[in-house]
């Protein structure tokens, strides 16, 4: 198997960068739609860190841009050896999209890499959404067939003008409002639930971050997000165990009651009637399955970034679209599944 991954990279702090993916999940059926790449530091004395503490020590020491190069390149790299159908998303900060350096980037790191442009997805805060000097490299990008997804919605926005301007393909509500979501509090999902009505009426995918419990999950499945990610379907796997399930012939499927838990799946790929009565099968158990540590709990790693969703297959009712992003036909019955559908994941911000 052909896996190009980045060139070694020599950057003054100590240490080495690795990276780890978090899934993205669709919501209607439970599928894999792609992963969110997430960068931590392997540091010899003070071991694994997460971007907390990684990410002041990279700006201080001067290896901010470099990182962000090196974990375009390598997430792209290995990417390149999943499934088409999977979604990458790595993030891009406001920064990075001011000096040009998110288009250089990018395309060298596609090129070296042989990824299609329609897989990635770059993950960006609305800061760099309402920032007229990074509007020319969000344009250039959407025109080299990149995904962008926006980041934390519901924190600070005002207008999702700027998103469908900026052909903005999916929204990613912060994890605060989806913890929020089980106690009784009216405004944390009257946040949820306008943020995804508004998303699709522009044609645009809806993620929900940060879901923990099979009460969330199916709270945000009503207001009908598309897809979901966070520590009830699976925490963030290393590159190698991504690798192998993003590869796989046939395509994963989460279940949505049963935390930590990968359905198996029977038949050819394709075999969709198969998978359906597999998983319907599966999510009869009453959760036995969950991993020994048992039901998540916790806040997920702030990731500046979940699980873009980036690129998608999105969520406007007129029309699907694949990871690649071409259209297709909307189902004649006008059912949910008619709906394009969110098809990756997103990334964590190091700038």
């Amino acid at each position: 198997m052909d896996q190009r991954i980045a060139p070694e990279a020599t950057f003054t702090l100590d240490g080495r960068p690795v990276l780890e993916y978090l899934p993205v999940v669709d919501l209607a059926t439970g599928r894999l739609l792609g992963m969110e790449a997430l960068v931590r530091w392997v540091h010899p004395q003070l071991g694994l860190l997460g971007p907390d503490r990684m990410l002041p020590m990279a700006e201080s020491s001067g290896d901010m841009v470099l990182l962000s190069q090196w974990v375009l390149a390598e997430a792209c790299g290995q990417a390149r050896v999943w499934s088409s159908s999977m979604q990458l998303a790595v993030n891009c900060s406001t920064s990075q999209l001011r000096n040009g350096d998110a288009v250089r980037a990018v395309g060298s790191a596609l090129e070296s890499s042989g990824l299609d442009a329609g897989q990635l997805t770059l993950e960006i805060n609305e800061d760099s959404v309402v920032d007229d000097s990074a509007a020319d490299d969000l344009r250039t990008l959407t025109t080299m067939g990149v995904q962008l997804a926006v980041d934390d919605v519901g924190t600070s926005w005002s207008s999702f003008e700027p998103l469908r301007r900026l052909a903005v393909n999916t929204v990613k509500i912060d994890r605060s409002f989806v913890t929020g979501l089980e106690p009784a509090q009216g405004i944390n999902r009257l946040v949820v639930e306008t943020v995804i009505h508004m998303a699709h009426s522009l044609g645009m995918s809806a993620i929900a971050v940060g879901v923990e419990t099979a009460q969330q999950v199916e709270l945000v499945r009503s207001f009908d997000a598309d897809a979901a990610q966070g520590y009830f379907f699976a925490r963030p796997l290393p590159a190698a165990e991504a690798t192998a399930l993003a590869s796989a012939l046939a395509v994963p499927h989460y279940s949505r009651s049963a935390p930590l838990t990968v359905l198996p799946v029977s038949g050819a790929p394709g075999d969709h009637a198969a998978e359906e009565a597999t998983r319907s099968g599966a999510e009869d158990r009453d959760g036995t399955e969950a991993a020994d540590d048992g039901s998540p709990t916790g806040e997920e790693p702030a990731e500046g970034s979940s699980s873009g969703r980036t690129g998608q297959r999105g969520a406007g009712a007129a029309k699907r679209t694949n990871g690649a992003g071409k259209s297709t036909k909307p189902s004649p019955d006008g059912k949910p599944g008619a709906r394009k559908r969110a098809s990756g994941g997103t990334a964590e911000s190091v700038a």
